[in-house]
């Protein structure tokens, strides 16, 4: 009996021994495979993070408890822990975990849900594993695998940038007329003293007091209305050249101009008829002509074809009474234009003179002054600037630009048509065609905004345009490779809408603080980095420069 329990006792230990013995846990997770993890946005605002894990049969003994342990590790070096998930082989006891069999294969799936926010943009998902065999006390605790956390973000849009003119190359100068009765050409009291005349000196005595004002020529026409006759109207217009020259010489030095004019700067010209398009548009577009507006439109159109255009004045003059009556007596005139080298005017200057005397503001002035204006106040201004200038085509684009800002679309088009008209050279119908690239950008209409790209010829700006273009239409690579150049918010937008963030950060820290859009997608950066408190402290200062910012952050 003793040695049947001596042999027991020994059959026993040597069970225990053979137990132990294969008692193992591995030296690492390299046959273990995970699966790509998806990540899905649900409707209630949060990501399903999901995964499955393929253990190969026979990889782990019954005693091993694994666990899978993943977590979010944000770009900013924060760690947010997700549940862990856990199986023990059915040689453990005393745990509640899920109990597999180690000897076949098994795929272990995983799945749970986060809050979806910005941060998430630039976060990693660390998936480890930890294995414990509860025989031996062993334990494992490594990496198992790594995935860059993909979310669809809400793409930037880009900056507005429909296209600003910032200087033009008319140049400003004080015009004004004197009227003579019919058949008169005598500059009397009455004549010299007219509102239109009367501004002129006024604005000449204040600007002869600037040490800057320099006249450089002096352009004096005289001009016969058509009703008379050639034989008439010829030396009729000839006089008033020359008496509205006399009479302006002498007012000159009544307004306090001591700098002398050379006899070179006097240009004396008479006309009969209609004269110059420009002269005839203008005075249309200042007098009271009850359908002007309608007028306006039809005589830009020919702009370009001065022969044409006088036919047309003539035919409306004949069949039309109110033109006639109105239009014959502003005929009959002598007219001033004194031309000055530009001189340098503050903003607040600029926008007085434009509400009082904006005949010596250049384009130049105008363009800089709308610059400093809201745009209800820089599409007043610039719509009573191109009565003085009607073909200065940097006008119509910066006109278009804040009836843009307005929202005023249509507006805006018919705006730059008629500055199309006008347009001369490609480089100002390039303006204009960028600027209606902008519209349909605004507008949704792609294939409108790449149809009128077409028609630029600088490259550059088309380039940059079609980058511009491309975000809108979300193709992310190709709007990096054609905003590399400009270094710009909007190249800082194409780097953020392709999750190259810490680089759209670089740019961005480049670029003007002041500007309220550049603060508030600086805060979007920040936020998919995590650095919330940073994110947050841009958007306040871009939504108190800009509160409209506010309603992208919903």
């Amino acid at each position: 009996m003793k040695k049947i329990l001596n042999l027991l006792l020994l059959g026993a230990v040597s069970l225990m021994t053979i137990s132990c013995a294969t008692t193992r846990i591995p030296a690492d997770y390299s046959g273990i495979v995970c699966g790509e993890t998806v990540f899905d946005v649900q409707p209630n605002g949060t990501v399903k993070v999901s995964f499955c894990v393929e253990i190969p049969a026979g990889y782990f003994e019954k005693r091993i408890t694994f666990s899978i342990m993943p977590s979010i590790l944000y770009a900013n070096g924060d760690v947010k822990e997700l549940p862990y998930y856990t199986v023990q082989g059915y040689g453990v006891i005393d745990t509640d975990y899920p109990v597999v069999d180690w000897s076949v294969q098994q795929v272990l799936c995983y799945s749970t849900t986060i809050p979806y926010h910005d941060g998430l943009a630039t976060a990693t998902l660390q998936i480890k594993g930890w294995t414990y065999n509860c025989l031996s006390k062993e334990e494992l605790y490594l990496p198992l695998c790594n995935w860059a956390v993909a979310v669809p973000l809400t793409p930037v849009l880009p900056v507005y940038m429909a296209h600003v003119a910032s200087e033009s190359e008319a140049r400003a100068a004080l015009r004004g007329k004197v009227y003579f009765p019919v058949n008169g050409y005598t500059v009397t009291n009455t004549v010299a003293t007219q509102p239109e005349i009367t501004r002129v000196l006024n604005s000449l005595r204040q600007l002869s007091s600037r040490e800057d004002f320099q006249i450089t020529r002096i352009e004096i026409e005289g001009n016969a209305s058509p009703e008379g006759t050639s034989r008439v109207n010829e030396p009729l217009a000839k006089r008033r050249a020359d008496n509205t020259r006399n009479f302006f010489a002498k007012a000159l030095k009544d307004q306090g101009y001591t700098k002398e004019v050379p006899a070179s700067a006097w240009i004396v010209t008479s006309t009969t008829g209609m004269g110059f398009w420009n002269e005839f548009y203008t005075t249309m577009k200042e007098s009271n002509i009850s359908n002007k507006d309608q007028l306006a439109e039809k005589f830009i159109r020919l702009a370009s074809d001065p022969v044409e255009a006088e036919r047309q004045i003539r035919i409306e003059i004949a069949t039309n009474a109110e033109v006639k009556n109105v239009m014959f007596p502003l005929l009959r005139y002598g007219s001033i234009a004194v031309n000055f080298e530009p001189i340098t005017l503050s903003a607040d200057e600029i926008r007085i003179i434009a509400d009082n005397q904006p005949e010596y503001l250049t384009p130049n002035d105008i363009i800089q002054a709308g610059m400093e204006m809201d745009p209800d106040q820089a599409i007043i201004l610039y719509k009573r600037s191109l009565v003085r200038y009607p073909e200065a085509v940097e006008l119509y684009v910066n006109l278009a630009y804040n009836q843009i800002q307005k929202n005023e679309l249509e507006a805006a088009q018919q705006t730059l048509a008629e500055g199309m008209l006008v347009a001369d050279q490609q480089s100002e119908k390039d303006m204009i065609q960028l600027q209606r690239a902008c519209i349909a950008m605004k507008q949704g209409q792609y294939d409108e905004a790449a149809s009128a790209l077409n028609e630029i010829s600088d490259k550059e700006a088309s380039r940059y345009y079609r980058g511009v273009l491309a975000v809108y239409q979300q193709e992310n690579e190709k709007a990096l490779n054609l905003l590399s150049g400009s270094k710009d918010i909007n190249y800082a937008i194409a780097l953020l809408n392709n999750n190259k963030v810490k680089e759209a950060l670089n740019v961005l820290q480049g670029l003007d603080q002041d500007c309220a859009y550049t603060l508030y997608v600086t805060g979007l950066a920040y936020g998919r980095l995590n650095e919330n408190a940073k994110a947050a402290e841009y958007k306040a200062k871009a939504f108190q420069l800009d509160p409209s910012l506010r309603y992208l952050d919903n």
